[in-house]
């Protein structure tokens, strides 16, 4: 993406500018949120540099870390801001996603579940937990905007308008919840995963099974690692078709065989099929199928690890620490905007 200037720079949850961020949305911001999580060490911030075009080793995420990207525009036009938020911490700051995801800004935020296959039970663990945490947050903040409807006709016919675009005519739109938000998940280190598991019938159940949670929820899926240039290149057009408004095109590659390529609306669930089936679960869940189907063939790791953050480390994150230090974001990016503009000039 040559035509894209993009300029990043990280700072720690401190800079999280929960109230610049609201403002932005009351003053009609068109920026975009993209936001990633994930498990710890899970391939964030692997993704995010890419996107960026940055080839220097990223460093661990302390907690939620900020970054943006601008898209230069024709003369005389505004340049798009791409907000990029990366959380750390696993899902112990899971409640951050407050910060990024307000409900003026729904219809212009992405979230990307990002899963280490190199562990599967885990990562279909860690796509459950962020399945259900996003929802529910994004049901929260699509409660207040239909609390006052002629307030908020345009972002409520935005998020309509988008699900609409989709899934109106898909032959799964009554089984089918998109989030209200666009998701992407994105099942990182798919090479570790088929060292782990040669087996083609593993392939075949673990893509199967990810295709389906995916479908389910709206979502786009994409297996890949960052020695994979043509994966990671979809994954690199992906967040950019999400960041800037582009359109790549990308054709669906849904055989188990290689890494799966399933843009949102793109599958099915009779491409899919049923949950392979097992004694004792009862039929017509096809979720709870699916979930123990996985579960069995990938059973849960036996180490435990440590927990992502001490208490001292979350007690440092406090709100009253996030309001002392909110404005920074808001600045950084105006500041960017004003340089620009001095050069245009």
């Amino acid at each position: 993406h040559g035509f894209v200037k993009r300029r990043a720079m990280t700072v720690d949850i401190f800079a999280a500018a929960e109230e610049a961020q609201r403002a932005s949305c009351e003053g009609g911001s068109n920026d975009t949120q993209v936001l990633l999580v994930g498990a710890k060490q899970a391939g964030k911030s692997t993704l995010m540099r890419d996107f960026l075009g940055q080839t220097d080793d990223p460093k661990p995420t302390a907690a939620l870390e900020y970054r943006f990207a601008r898209r230069s525009a024709a003369t005389g036009a505004s340049s798009r801001v791409a907000n990029l938020w990366e959380l750390g911490g696993g899902t112990q700051l899971a409640e951050l996603l407050r910060v990024v995801l307000m409900p003026a800004n729904l219809c212009r935020s992405t979230v990307g579940i990002t899963l280490d296959m190199s562990s599967p039970n885990d990562a279909l663990e860690t796509l459950l937990f962020w399945l259900d945490a996003v929802r529910r947050h994004v049901d929260v903040c699509e409660a207040q905007l239909r609390a006052d409807p002629n307030a908020n006709a345009g972002a409520l016919q935005s998020l309509k308008r988008r699900d609409g675009d989709v899934w109106e005519k898909h032959a799964d739109a009554a089984a089918v919840r998109p989030m209200g938000v666009a998701l992407l998940i994105f099942a990182h280190r798919w090479d570790l995963f088929e060292a782990a598991f040669p087996e083609p019938e593993a392939h075949k159940l673990a893509t199967r099974a990810l295709r389906y949670f995916a479908h389910l929820h709206g979502a786009s899926l994409i297996c890949c690692h960052h020695r994979d240039k043509q994966a990671m290149g979809s994954a690199r057009s992906l967040l950019h078709k999400h960041a800037f408004g582009a359109s790549p095109n990308l054709s669906p590659q849904l055989e188990h065989s290689r890494p799966v390529l399933a843009p949102a609306g793109a599958d099915s669930l009779e491409r899919i099929g049923p949950a392979p089936s097992l004694a004792g679960l009862a039929d017509g869940d096809a979720t709870a199928a699916w979930q123990a189907a996985f579960e069995a063939r990938f059973p849960a790791s036996k180490r435990k690890e440590a927990a992502d953050l001490s208490v001292v480390d979350a007690e440092q994150f406090a709100e009253d620490v996030i309001d002392e230090l909110r404005r920074h974001k808001r600045g950084e990016v105006e500041q960017a905007r004003r340089d620009a503009r001095l050069r245009a000039q």
